[in-house]
């Protein structure tokens, strides 16, 4: 099978994924990192409705190509990834954890029960109805001075009994968070024998430790902390900071953590020194005592901020033209349905990179570097806009993805040649 985009080390293939995985070598890749649909037929799209992040041969194919040992981290929505989960461990890998994603970005899609009533009671609502698509766009809420779209909202007048005694109801919770299924192909013999036979088998801790304080400033390396030998004797050692945790914030949901906990000093944790680290808490350098890490800050400072960039989407799509709100929901300007959030209205209208579920490429680095060895080869059979690929290239990995949407390609190919054009890296903005 011919490549469809070919970037350096990466490849992405166009066609149905069950077929791409089929022309893939047993045990030729070291990990699967990928987003697939979550099946809940986001923005009308048929992709995100076809039932097959649900169907066990997807994930049996990516079980024989992984090396013995390798990880898997998929998306799951947070509806339905209980599906995914139980066809990624039908396929045969073992369920080896979850990781939360955390974020503050998300639009409640719910239904006003109150409004519900009336509009069946054919009473004519009072009062000016929510301008969605006036306001949908984040640009103009922060110019506006609107701590959220719902301030911005001057909702209908509600008229009758059966609405006032409903009043405040609604039918769905605000998104905040996307689970990620974390799976692994069985070992071959133990850890060790694995390891040394395949080359996968582990995650890479000290290399994605939540850096502290000096670690942060210096943009990621997490430099040396200090353990304690006998009779009190501090020893060096590489790659300091906080195991990393299961659970993964955005810079918003940061902030508001840090915001509720306040700064508070490290407890005694083992016999580890170091310093503070927080999203907004503090990430200054402490002294050195005994006295767990010896930082203070908030209480991010305990997990991995995922920096998603303005930029990030259309980096290398300079070429590009951009696409209008009504091309990103199917539907024509000024109409209702273009107006509402539910159909995505304002989501990623005017860019230029109009695949509609865009993962944070610091997201996919900080994930990839969990699950790979350096130079490892990394599997998305669900590319979509190409996040996996150039996240994958910005650290020296190889990519090999599939992709069903041939418009999705020349997004792709654009982000993979702009990853592969910059210069090697280090993990300066992963922590």
């Amino acid at each position: 099978m011919i490549p469809a985009v070919e970037v350096g080390g990466a490849r992405v293939f166009l066609g149905d994924c069950r077929d791409v995985l089929k022309s893939l070598p047993d045990n030729s890749v070291d990990s699967v990192v990928t987003d697939p649909p979550y099946e809940l037929g986001f923005m009308g799209k048929k992709w995100d409705n076809s039932g097959i992040a649900y169907d066990v041969t997807v994930w049996e194919e990516c079980l024989r190509v992984l090396k013995p040992g390798g990880h898997i981290l998929a998306f799951g929505g947070s509806r339905t990834w209980h599906r995914l989960a139980v066809a990624v461990e039908d396929a045969g890998f073992e369920l080896r954890d979850s990781i939360a994603w955390i974020y503050g970005s998300g639009f409640p899609k719910s239904l006003d029960v109150s409004k519900a009533i009336e509009k069946k009671l054919g009473v004519e609502p009072i009062g000016k109805k929510p301008a969605y698509g006036a306001i949908s766009s984040r640009e103009l809420i922060e110019q506006r001075g609107w701590n959220n779209i719902e301030n911005a909202l001057i909702m209908p007048e509600t008229q009758t009994d059966e609405g006032k005694q409903w009043q405040g109801w609604g039918t769905a919770l605000k998104p905040a968070f996307e689970p990620v299924v974390v799976g692994r192909k069985p070992l071959v013999g133990t850890v060790a024998e694995n390891v040394l036979l395949w080359g996968v088998g582990g995650l890479n801790i000290d290399g994605s430790r939540i850096g502290t304080g000096e670690d942060r400033a210096n943009g990621g390396e997490s430099g040396k902390s200090a353990i304690w030998g006998e009779n009190n004797n501090q020893i060096e050692r590489p790659n300091g900071g906080r195991w990393p945790a299961n659970v993964i914030l955005d810079e918003v949901t940061a902030g508001l953590l840090d915001e509720q906990s306040g700064v508070s000093r490290d407890g005694v944790a083992g016999a580890r020194t170091g310093s503070a680290n927080g999203y907004e808490g503090g990430w200054g350098a402490q002294e050195n005592h005994r006295s767990g890490y010896g930082g203070a800050g908030g209480a991010s400072r305990f997990f991995y901020v995922a920096k998603a960039s303005r930029r990030d989407r259309n980096e290398g799509l300079e070429e590009l033209e951009a696409t209008s709100a009504g091309d990103m929901v199917d539907r024509e300007e000024g109409s209702a349905g273009m107006n509402s959030p539910r159909a995505g209205a304002g989501r990623t209208s005017g860019a230029k990179n109009f695949h509609p579920t865009v993962k944070p490429t610091q997201l996919m680095r900080y994930l990839i570097k969990l699950v790979t060895p350096a130079g490892g080869v990394v599997l998305d059979p669900f590319t979509g806009s190409g996040s996996t690929g150039k996240a994958a290239l910005l650290d020296g990995f190889q990519f090999v993805g599939a992709e069903l949407t041939e418009e999705y390609l020349p997004i792709i190919e654009g982000r993979l040649r702009w990853a592969s054009e910059q210069e090697a890296e280090t993990d300066d903005t992963l922590f």
